[in-house]
């Protein structure tokens, strides 16, 4: 996305844009503050905390992915826009009602959108390869299977499992990160 393609699709100049944005990031964080406006933020619940976390990092990856590419200026987006600042303001609200320490809990937030990003990033980046035909880079499970296969004896792990360096959707494998972040949170920094 180029201020000239947006000022394009809006039938006007790129000057009309400045007008209203100051450059290519502000208008990053405008849209992303948009798809985050769009998020649901549960009233804190002590008890229902994860799960509270888990379904916010999940409808934001959903955002993500509605969208491919926006992950990408989401990497390098302070969180300045009210609708951005709202989503890690609900986000920190969730993890101090589970008793995660305030800084451990900054950090997560950190951490958690960091991994979000990545992981939409990846997801786009494998989709437009797909759908260019450029299988190059993107190969199926099977393929990858038997890739493994004929490995020489020097990856005998990769060789002995493949199956499970392999297994999974790509949600299952979020779904895992995302717990696996979340459980290493129940363990350090509560109050």
């Amino acid at each position: 996305m180029t201020m000239r393609r947006v000022a394009s699709a809006l039938e006007t100049g790129p000057s009309s844009l400045y007008a209203h944005v100051v450059n290519k990031e502000d208008l990053d964080e405008l849209l992303i503050g948009r798809l985050c406006a769009e998020i649901d933020l549960p009233e804190p619940d002590p008890a229902a905390w994860l799960q509270q976390i888990t379904s916010v990092c999940a409808r934001l990856r959903d955002q993500y992915l509605r969208y491919p590419g926006i992950s990408r200026a989401a990497f390098a987006a302070a969180p300045s826009n009210l609708d951005t600042l709202r989503l890690s303001e609900g986000m920190l609200a969730i993890l101090l009602a589970g008793g995660i320490a305030p800084q451990t809990a900054a950090w997560a937030i950190d951490s958690l959108m960091l991994y979000v990003n990545a992981h939409s990033l990846e997801v786009s980046l494998a989709s437009s390869r797909l759908g260019r035909g450029d299988d190059g880079w993107v190969v199926s499970r099977d393929e990858l299977l038997r890739r493994f296969a004929a490995l020489p004896d020097a990856f005998p792990h990769t060789k002995r499992y493949a199956t499970e360096l392999t297994a999974g959707t790509v949600h299952d494998r979020f779904d895992f990160t995302i717990a696996l972040m979340i459980d290493g949170l129940k363990n350090s920094g509560t109050d």
